[in-house]
């Protein structure tokens, strides 16, 4: 398996990120590699759904993991059989805001680079763009 992680802190706080993580529609304005996430049913732990991503075919996805406030996981499988599995993990601070963790895990063929550094590079403007989202949403 190949992985990796990138952690930030941000002022908003773990219902203000959750938020913004469980609303699907709020996904393109925190990852601009998203043009449109939709979802076979409401957000939480075994729905799936289709993510269009910009200049690649839509790829089917399964949340695979969602509880309130702590943190959600993903799967999307490749045609290759590679699982590519994001793993997001949120912790309360003593200050109000929440550290957020975001982890990616890559199993199969693909495994690796060059595909792990393609699929991990815009990671961090990511999450530095959803501790921004979600401080001005104040959910």
């Amino acid at each position: 398996m190949w992985t990796y992680e990138h952690t930030i802190v941000t002022t908003a706080s773990p219902e203000a990120v959750w938020g913004s993580c469980a609303d699907p529609a709020v996904w393109p304005e925190w990852d601009e590699e998203i043009r449109e996430l939709q979802l076979d049913g409401p957000f939480g732990a075994g729905v799936t759904g289709t993510m269009h991503l910009y200049g690649l075919p839509p790829l089917a996805f399964a949340v695979t993991e969602a509880t309130e406030r702590r943190g959600l996981s993903t799967e999307t499988a490749l045609e290759d059989g590679t699982v590519i599995r994001f793993v997001h993990r949120l912790t309360d601070r003593a200050d109000g805001g929440t550290r957020i963790v975001h982890r990616v895990e890559l199993e199969g063929p693909s495994a690796g680079d060059p595909l792990g550094g393609e699929v991990t590079g815009p990671v961090p403007a990511a999450m530095r763009r959803l501790g921004a989202v979600a401080a001005a949403r104040g959910r």
